[in-house]
């Protein structure tokens, strides 16, 4: 990607030596052109490296206004002489510029930018010996050397010259009135071909008044967010504010959840987005730690615009169009939980925002019209418990009733992409990962779970997405509630499951544990059975049921939790639905 500095040392100008017609015929082009033909911004400028009437030239005439400062093209006299040292610069503008990044990236940047400008002299102010091809550094301790070199800018110094202010902060440490006589020349100094440079290691560095005459270039990303090389300043807002890159002139844009809304959309083209998008997570990722922000990623269309980010600690989860339907409505359930979580918890202990990104939301609601109500009701209260939508897409989905502004966009940084790839992986271990608002089901976990991984008296694992996590599944039989009873198909491991139970019950002269229906039944005890379908099971025991445990059905549609969750229990020993929860199980091996 082309930077703006590129353009301003050499590459959009042209030498010429010209001849009085061909000097006569650019300046009345120029005149029947104001504006140069071109864009905003874009001048014919004439530039004499010795005096004009050396060359039968006199006068001028001023051609515009661009950021305040005039431009003018010298008249070329009928018969004047050829002009062996006249520099046209053809389509661009000479430009100040305040080039801002870490130490040795600035120094890269000005390295390969300076060397593409044959037809400059560069005079520095900066400290020690640099590698830069400058004509001449003064230290700025140096009062007297710099002063000079200030005061020569000052007075004239020729077309060409280039004072560069290498490291802002340090060199006005030591002069106090270098930021007005920086001004003066930055002012003045391009109507004569004369450029001023600074480096600056942070966007605030540089003063106000110098910015209405500076252009600003971040060296690459990491210079756009003020973050070292070694990413050893990274997570040091805490402000949910972050750059998304630069406006026209340079100068970063910032996205500021809390002042641009809770809620935003960037809407376009899927690249364009893409962009957009990167540009704003990647930046919060780098200067905010996962104690502060956490990210909730949509990617409905399977475009990849979330790609290589889950890796990052501050993503709570990522789900793509591809995602199966149980996932997509845990979450459904997990999101509604972490909306009842966060006002129960706010004001009582300090909670991450998060950031929920659904690209295609459309297709979201469409498929899964339970998250409207989900979406609307965050959408609308989110930020009293600090959770903040972000909506991108070709369009914003004509199904949810209100609009939401555009958030703040830009020109991104040249290495964008790179640290796409780059950053998520190297923020691993950085920072605690996010709050998960759900786990992943029970049954996708592949490893035995033992009586002897859980505490005493329970038999194994319930799964609660709401509460977005894990419980023990204890029994408890009470007077009211004698019974429980073991039913699933052959193979789901009933006779496991009742040797576990036996092995964490108390007293066995209380309970009388059954391996099938039809055994003489001592209505004295607590009864537990087991059975392949409910139908099995004595009335009397499903109508006092303290405990329950439903693994796969030979058909679901006769189950006594639920038909829908009861289709969806795995077809593997040990998984299956729990009473009194209703809810998802797995128990343990004795």
């Amino acid at each position: 990607m082309a930077r703006p500095f590129d353009a301003l040392h050499g590459r959009e100008r042209g030498n010429a030596h010209l001849d009085a017609a061909a000097g006569r015929d650019l300046f009345e082009g120029a005149q029947a052109q104001p504006d140069g033909g071109g864009e905003r911004g874009t001048f014919w400028l004439v530039s004499l490296t010795s005096q004009p009437r050396e060359h039968g030239l006199h006068g001028g005439s001023h051609l515009g206004w661009v950021d305040g400062f005039g431009w003018h093209v010298a008249h070329i006299s009928e018969g004047a002489a050829a002009l062996p040292g006249l520099l046209v610069y053809l389509g661009a503008v000479i430009r100040n510029f305040a080039v801002v990044g870490p130490g040795q990236a600035t120094r890269e940047r000005l390295t390969a930018a300076l060397a593409a400008a044959p037809n400059i002299s560069t005079y520095r102010i900066g400290r020690g010996a640099d590698p830069l091809p400058v004509s001449a550094t003064f230290d700025p301790s140096d009062q007297p050397g710099c002063r000079s070199l200030l005061d020569w800018f000052e007075r004239g110094a020729p077309s060409g010259a280039v004072l560069l202010v290498d490291d802002w902060s340090l060199c006005a440490g030591y002069d106090p009135e270098l930021v007005g006589s920086v001004e003066w020349i930055a002012a003045f100094g391009p109507a004569r071909g004369v450029q001023v440079v600074l480096t600056a290691r942070n966007w605030a560095d540089v003063p106000d008044r110098l910015r209405r005459h500076l252009h600003g270039e971040a060296t690459d990303f990491l210079g756009l967010h003020e973050i070292e090389a070694d990413l050893s300043n990274k997570h040091q807002r805490h402000d949910l504010k972050a750059a998304v890159g630069g406006d026209a002139r340079g100068w970063p844009v910032y996205l500021d959840i809390g002042v641009d809304g809770p809620n935003g959309t960037y809407l376009g083209p899927a690249a364009v987005r893409e962009q957009r998008l990167l540009a704003a997570l990647l930046g919060l990722m780098v200067t905010h730690s996962s104690k502060d922000l956490n990210l909730g990623l949509f990617d409905m269309k399977n475009i990849g615009v979330f790609d290589g980010l889950d890796t990052a600690p501050h993503v709570s989860f990522a789900l793509s169009g591809e995602s199966d339907d149980e996932l997509f409505e845990r979450f459904q359930t997990g999101l509604a939980g972490e909306f009842d979580r966060r006002l129960q918890l706010m004001g009582h202990e300090p909670l991450p925002a998060l950031l929920i990104c659904i690209d295609s939301a459309e297709v979201l609601i469409e498929r899964y019209p339970g998250f409207q109500d989900v979406l609307e009701s965050l959408t609308r209260a989110g930020r009293g418990v600090g959770v903040h939508l972000l909506y991108s897409g070709d369009a914003f989905p004509a199904s949810l009733p209100f609009q939401i502004p555009e958030w703040p966009s830009a020109v991104p940084p040249h290495d964008l992409e790179e640290w796409a790839e780059l950053l998520p992986p190297m923020l691993i271990g950085s920072a605690p990962p996010a709050h998960a608002l759900t786990l992943p089901p029970l049954h996708r976990s592949h490893a035995d779970l033992t009586l002897g991984m859980l505490p005493p008296g329970a038999i194994g694992l319930v799964d609660k997405p709401f509460e977005q996590r894990r419980d023990v599944l204890v029994p408890t039989f009470t007077e009211e509630l004698r019974h429980g009873a073991i039913v699933g198909k052959p193979g789901t491991g009933k006779s496991t499951t009742l040797r576990t139970l036996a092995g964490v019950l108390g007293d066995p002269g209380r309970y009388q544990l059954l391996d099938g229906p039809g055994e003489p039944l001592d209505p004295q005890r607590h009864i537990v059975v087991t059975a392949r379908a409910w139908d099995q099971v004595p009335p009397f025991i499903r109508n006092s049921l303290a405990f329950a445990v439903e693994f796969r059905l030979d058909d679901p549609a006769t189950s006594l939790v639920d038909p829908v969750e009861a289709a969806r229990v795995p077809d593997r020993p040990g998984f299956g639905l729990s009473l009194p929860h209703r809810l998802h199980a797995q128990i343990a091996l004795p």
